[in-house]
């Protein structure tokens, strides 16, 4: 090779050596000494585990490294010493579900809704989570079985849940990210009885007695034990209604009421209220379903809003005055007939 070639070959060598590298563009920024530039492609560093990394002879200060040892994943630098991580990602964690409840009426042929909450840590978005209904022998889950086709949030009661407990089960799933969560399940509720067995009435109330009304209340009955009452008492309303010009005045629902049970029937007590004195008044109950019964006492009328609307009161054809114990109660016997009685027994079985 002659002289001139070989001074050509170094010149170009050295002039490379120092010169700014660009990879993707033919203009690299004046103050890199590489510059890579891409829209749809990306940096990857050296990736490699503990050992790997601590066999690196003599890294230099600076010296860069993607860490994949087990769960651990670290971008690293050299710091002349020891590795020091800079960044390290969170582990992406799986969604969850928690209250995890269900409302309807435990009754064969009543729908049931399962409602949850769904979280996930890095805020990935809900796919369709799975839903599974179980029914049990008892609140505790014995002989716990999945109900087949029962996977949706929604459940229709069938004669094979008659006198079983019921739970609904959600597993939260997203749309991104960790995808499946743990299945989270309801408490079981029950018994559930057939609908002819479970019923709901007013029971007792007192509105009027000697001196300043005192104690006034309205009781209402759901037949069944503990066990087996409605799932979402809030779904149970009493309408209290003033008879002069057929409106409500007052309404609450069966969950903020005071509940009593013994073994065939439980008491929903609504007391240290102000009850208009009649001629006439009334009180509508409703349920799931919509208006139960309307009673009045001292005479009749037709509501003209509420759950009673366009419905003419029942007369209990009792009535309290103001020459009435104050202990008094108008009580309703277990054929349905009110009777006028000096000692209330609210929150307890009828005297009658």
């Amino acid at each position: 090779m002659n002289r001139p070639l070989i001074l050509f070959m170094l010149f170009v060598c050295t002039f490379n050596a120092f010169s700014q590298v660009g990879i993707g563009t033919t203009t690299p920024d004046q103050s890199a000494i590489l510059d890579i530039t891409s829209t749809s492609q990306g940096l990857l560093l050296p990736r490699m585990n503990e050992s790997q990394r601590d066999a690196i002879p003599n890294p230099a200060t600076g010296l860069l490294i993607y860490l994949i040892d087990g769960t651990q994943q670290c971008l690293q630098v050299f710091n002349g010493a020891n590795w020091e991580n800079i960044y390290c990602p969170t582990a992406n964690t799986a969604p969850t579900a928690s209250n995890v409840t269900f409302s309807g009426l435990l009754s064969v042929g009543a729908v049931l809704s399962g409602n949850y909450s769904y979280q996930d840590s890095e805020s990935d978005l809900e796919d369709v989570s799975l839903f599974q209904w179980y029914r049990a022998d008892d609140g505790t889950g014995t002989n716990e079985v999945a109900i087949a086709g029962a996977t949706n949030s929604n459940y229709t009661l069938t004669s094979g849940d008659n006198g079983k407990h019921i739970s609904f089960g959600v597993t939260p799933i997203a749309a991104t990210g960790a995808l499946t969560g743990i299945e989270v399940k309801s408490n079981y509720s029950g018994a559930v009885g057939s609908a002819s067995t479970i019923t709901a009435r007013i029971n007792e109330f007192h509105y009027d007695n000697i001196g300043t009304d005192t104690n006034e209340f309205v009781e209402i009955r759901i037949t069944g034990n503990l066990g087996s009452q409605p799932v979402d008492l809030s779904q149970y309303t009493v309408s209290l209604y003033n008879g002069s010009n057929q409106s409500t005045y007052l309404t609450e629902t069966l969950d903020n009421l005071t509940q009593t049970c013994d073994a065939s029937n439980c008491y929903y007590v609504w007391e240290s209220i102000g009850i208009q004195n009649g001629a006439p008044d009334g009180i509508a109950l409703s349920g799931p379903s919509g208006l139960i019964e309307f009673i009045s006492y001292e005479g009749v009328f037709t509501a003209v809003d509420g759950i009673a609307s366009g419905v003419s009161s029942t007369d209990t054809t009792v009535s309290e005055t103001n020459s009435s114990p104050t202990g008094s109660s108008i009580e309703r016997t277990n054929t349905g007939t009110w009777n006028l009685t000096s000692a209330n027994t609210k929150a307890a079985e009828n005297s009658l």
